[in-house]
């Protein structure tokens, strides 16, 4: 019975859907625990995993370790030709507290601004490229990857799932599926964590239709929380109530400090600690 859903954002392409839902409900049960709510079973908790829609269905995932951007392909500033990649780049590069690097190409000073950025654990070039490929992959709607993901996500939501915690590109996923929920979903409370919804190149390419005012619709949800820290890029436009109506809850959270992952302030680990989704998860729990 999956009261609880979780659907992760990028980055998870060889990783394995059982090893990641104990390492997200860990989380999730000590950032309830600290908020002194009650914490649901682990039995009730499921995840929409998605990553391997990423890689053929030949392809094996990586071992279970530290490590989990291990097998990222060595790739470089010209392996960044597609359009939307140069926009998402240059979005978070955007969004950090950093100086601005002249003298370069956009992409090359997009690319240095981001590696050099400590909130984000200093990630290579390479990671940075390859996530924003695996967000422009979604929103192709020429690719598989956006039917896959939406299909996995049919397969875990169910009548008794109330609500929905979605991180980075997985707040796309989850929004879109809620958009077009399927009859019998009952879900009460979207919870998006470092979410990418507000940048514009993002929002320009979402599956659903406008709504009657044109802009982006509602999804079928009584409440919506929107989470996002103060260093992460990623959640570029902090505040979703303007986009999507007054009616998103949007909290503001730090997850900058001492970090053993890579992408530190955009980690899901660290908003799952947090006590705005702790209680929003609780919430939706007790409205049932």
């Amino acid at each position: 019975m999956s009261r609880v859903v979780m659907c992760h954002g990028i980055g998870y392409q060889y990783k394995h859907r059982e090893t990641e839902l104990t390492a997200w409900y860990e989380a999730l049960r000590l950032g309830m625990t600290d908020t002194a709510v009650a914490v649901p079973p682990a039995d009730q908790v499921s995840a929409v995993y998605y990553g391997n829609c990423y890689r053929s269905l030949g392809t094996k995932g990586a071992d279970t370790d530290e490590d989990e951007f291990a097998l990222v392909p060595p790739l470089r500033e010209g392996d960044v030709r597609d359009p939307l990649e140069h926009v998402l780049l240059e979005a978070m590069a955007a969004g950090l507290d950093a100086p601005a690097v002249t003298g370069r190409g956009m992409t090359q000073a997009a690319l240095r601004r981001l590696e050099s950025s400590p909130v984000l654990g200093l990630p290579p070039a390479r990671l940075v490229i390859w996530l924003v490929r695996q967000v422009r992959r979604y929103l192709d709607e020429q690719d598989t990857v956006r039917g896959c993901a939406q299909e996995r996500f049919a397969r875990v939501v169910t009548p008794e799932t109330r609500v929905v915690v979605a991180h980075s590109l997985g707040s796309v996923v989850a929004y879109e599926a809620l958009c077009a929920a399927r009859p019998g979903w009952n879900v009460d409370t979207l919870i998006t964590v470092g979410s990418p919804l507000g940048i514009r190149a993002v929002r320009e390419r979402l599956a659903p239709a406008p709504g009657p005012d044109g802009g982006p619709p509602w999804p079928n949800v009584a409440r919506w929380i929107n989470v996002a820290a103060d260093e992460d890029p990623v959640a570029l436009v902090k505040r979703l109530g303007p986009v999507f109506g007054d009616r998103v809850e949007d909290r503001l959270v730090v997850n900058a400090g001492p970090s053993r992952f890579v992408l530190g302030g955009h980690s899901l680990l660290r908003y799952l600690t947090t006590g705005e989704v702790a209680e929003g998860v609780a919430e939706a729990l007790r409205r049932d």
